[in-house]
């Protein structure tokens, strides 16, 4: 590629291409940041992966229920009958009775 300037030289230049892949990068990296952005702020992503979110609620209630009995499970926390023998702590993956249940 060249040119003639007014003088009649001929003049070559060469465009240098360094920092063209360092921009483009830089502009994807802007591009990406802003969809992770608008997809973490968006009302459905709150709705199922956010602090009160369908996810967080489902993983609590199991967390707290395999603390409470020892076993696997989802129900909501409320005060077992013992007197039934038949409430989720009595026999767990992890506890059991030595003796029958009174």
């Amino acid at each position: 590629m060249g040119y003639m300037d007014m003088d009649g030289n001929q003049n070559i230049f060469n465009l240098n291409q360094k920092g063209q892949s360092t921009v483009e990068y830089i502009l994807l990296f802007v591009v990406v940041a802003s969809l992770v952005n608008f997809v973490v702020k968006s009302q459905l992503f709150v709705d199922l992966l956010g602090e009160n979110g369908q996810f967080a609620q489902t993983y609590k209630r199991r967390i707290e229920y395999s603390y409470r009995h020892g076993l696997g499970g989802d129900t909501p926390f409320s005060t077992p009958n013992y007197s039934s023998g038949t409430h989720d702590s009595y026999n767990s993956r992890f506890f059991g009775p030595t003796d029958a249940y009174p």
